[in-house]
Formats: structure tokens, sequence, C-alpha cells
């Protein structure tokens, strides 16, 4: 029986406060020149006053469970492992420009990203001032075999 599995990641520290992550990419040599913890991109990382975005549907566990929902499993996949699929959340919540970071096999790539395109709405990202802001999220879909 083919099975999928959801790990939550996103590039906000945040969530990994909330989730243990197996999957988390580990630099093989430490920037000097970045504080520990910092993703690069992340517009919210030195922003006291900001909130990240929340997924409309029950926060993290609801996107995990509304990916779960939403994805195909490949019927021709040989073998197991993750697609990370980096989106990102406009200033109105909606899901745009899914892509994937890092592949499995084009079957699951494409079933992956449409799955992530196919959440529903987040609550916005907010700036300091309460302004809705733009942010990129990336999240890894593992497909395993049985």
């Amino acid at each position: 029986m083919n099975r999928l599995v959801l790990l939550p990641l996103t590039s906000f520290l945040w969530l990994l406060s909330l989730h243990t992550v197996a999957a988390q990419a580990i630099p093989a040599k430490p920037n000097p020149t970045f504080p520990m913890g910092y993703i690069p991109g992340d517009v919210l990382f030195h922003c006291s006053g900001c909130k990240y975005p929340v997924y409309k549907n029950g926060d993290v566990e609801g996107m995990i469970r509304a990916i779960g929902e939403n994805v195909r499993f490949p019927q021709h996949l040989q073998r197991d492992g993750k697609v990370f699929v980096q989106f990102t959340i406009d200033e109105r919540g909606h899901v745009r420009n899914a892509v994937v970071k890092k592949g499995l096999q084009p079957g699951a790539d494409s079933a992956a990203v449409q799955a992530v395109r196919l959440l529903g709405e987040f609550v916005p990202a907010l700036d300091a001032q309460g302004r809705p802001i733009a942010v990129k999220q990336t999240v890894p879909v593992t497909f395993q075999l049985k």
C-alpha cells in the first residue's frame, strides 16, 4: 500500500518551535556573518513586531491535513523521498508561485506542487506597522512506498 507522509517545514522559525522537523536542511559550514538560525530571504527574521501568516483552516496542522487530502500519489513512483515546494503567501493571504525547490521525480514533483496550489487562504503576514506583506514558505511533501 502506498502512503503519503507530510512533515511541516517553513522558512519561519516559529514553526520550528511548534514541531520537530526531521527533514530540515543544515548547511555544511556555518556562515559566521549570519546569526545562528538565520534563513536567507526570511523578511520577518529580525522583526520583533511582525506576525507570521496563519492558515485559516487549522493553522499548521490544518495546512498539513489539506496538503495530504489534495495530493495524488504518483502511479509510477520508484523510490521514497521528499519534494520541497516553495510558495509565496501574498498580501491578501493567497498562495502564489508554488515551485519545486528540490524534486524527487516528475510525477511526485507535480503532485506536490498541485496540492500546495490547492491550499485555501491564509491570514497574511503583517509587518511591524500592521500592514500585510508577502512572505515565502517551504513545505516538504514526503512520499513513501509500502
